[in-house]
């Protein structure tokens, strides 16, 4: 197939828009990003991804994004035009609603798990780190504390409850990132500049782990189960768990940070500890599952030997942060 672009051309744009929201400060050109952004990532998409679900998420993540886009220009119209009138909802909520359902907080996730499981890992990996980026970026300079708050603890839970009863294995990671998600908006409802260290936590592990199952072209827990190699389900599982922050693993560092910022609110503590524990109970229940289920020969899960030299790879990288950041971060 013919396209009018490389894709490099694509990921100029969508790489360049990202940094153009983080250099800005005026709201028309941080909204002008957020478009940009969506203008190169949907073509990026359409080229790396094939089939007809990779058609589907696309439409799907189109629509969200538009919707959500559209209520941020409704905000400004009537600022514009209505400046002295004021809006039955606050300015801060409808910013607030718009850029979690572009990122997929709850209640505004419904979308976020069925666009991710129509993609393919490269698809999958963007979406769930690099285009959280600047809505994040925007997020943390216009919130409201108290919605955000709410919305922080609506999607730890939701991620961690919804993970229990899935199979695809898009399907846990867009439950988990939805989940640190909470995590991320949580402390970033306290004017805590230390959403930025959890987000690049989460985004190296999230980078590891989905390159880890493309390698493998793993997709559902089934193919997981009757891998015959034992090294690569260990691999899958090292960062699946560090994906949910399973102590001294990398992904847990990032929650150490929340620990501290939340020492004095007790409460909402408990809730963000049991979600993380109902997190790592299905990735534990996986993990003992696949180790215990005997070994059969299948030829379609076959692993060539680069694919295993670059898994051993990204498990040293794993390895290598094993309680090196929480202990320089708490020196």
């Amino acid at each position: 197939m013919n396209y009018y672009f490389f894709p490099l051309f694509y990921m100029f744009f969508l790489f360049m828009s990202t940094f153009m929201v983080l250099s800005s400060s005026s709201m028309i050109v941080l909204w002008l990003g957020l478009e940009i952004n969506l203008m190169s990532f949907i073509p990026l998409i359409f080229i790396l991804g094939s089939g007809k679900g990779n058609s589907e998420a696309i439409v799907k993540y189109f629509l969200i994004q538009a919707i959500s886009s559209s209520l941020i220009l409704f905000l400004f119209m009537w600022s514009f035009m209505y400046s002295n009138y004021s809006l039955w909802i606050s300015k801060e909520i409808i910013i607030s609603m718009s850029l979690a359902m572009k990122v997929g907080l709850a209640p505004f996730h419904f979308w976020f798990p069925e666009v991710m499981s129509g993609m393919d890992w490269i698809g999958s990996l963007l979406i769930m780190t690099w285009q959280k980026i600047s809505p994040l970026y925007i997020l943390s300079m216009v919130f409201d504390q108290n919605f955000l708050m709410f919305m922080g603890v609506c999607s730890a839970l939701t991620g961690a409850i919804m993970g229990l009863s899935q199979v695809s294995l898009q399907k846990i990671l867009a439950f988990s990132s939805i989940s640190h998600l909470g995590w991320i908006s949580i402390i970033l409802s306290l004017s805590s500049l230390n959403w930025i260290f959890y987000l690049s936590i989460y985004i190296l592990v999230s980078l590891i782990t989905c390159l880890c199952l493309w390698f493998l072209n793993f997709f559902h827990l089934s193919q997981i189960f009757y891998e015959e190699n034992m090294s690569v389900k260990f691999l899958v599982f090292m960062n699946l768990l560090s994906t949910g922050g399973l102590p001294p693993l990398l992904g847990f560092s990032a929650k150490l940070v929340v620990f501290k910022e939340l020492y004095s609110y007790t409460p909402l503590l408990l809730v963000l500890i049991l979600s993380s524990l109902l997190t790592l109970y299905f990735y534990t229940r996986i993990c003992i599952s696949s180790f215990t289920m005997s070994n059969l020969s299948l030829n379609f899960l076959k692993v060539d030997k680069n694919s295993v030299s670059w898994l051993f790879l990204s498990l040293n990288i794993v390895i290598t942060f094993l309680g090196i950041l929480p202990v320089l971060y708490f020196l």
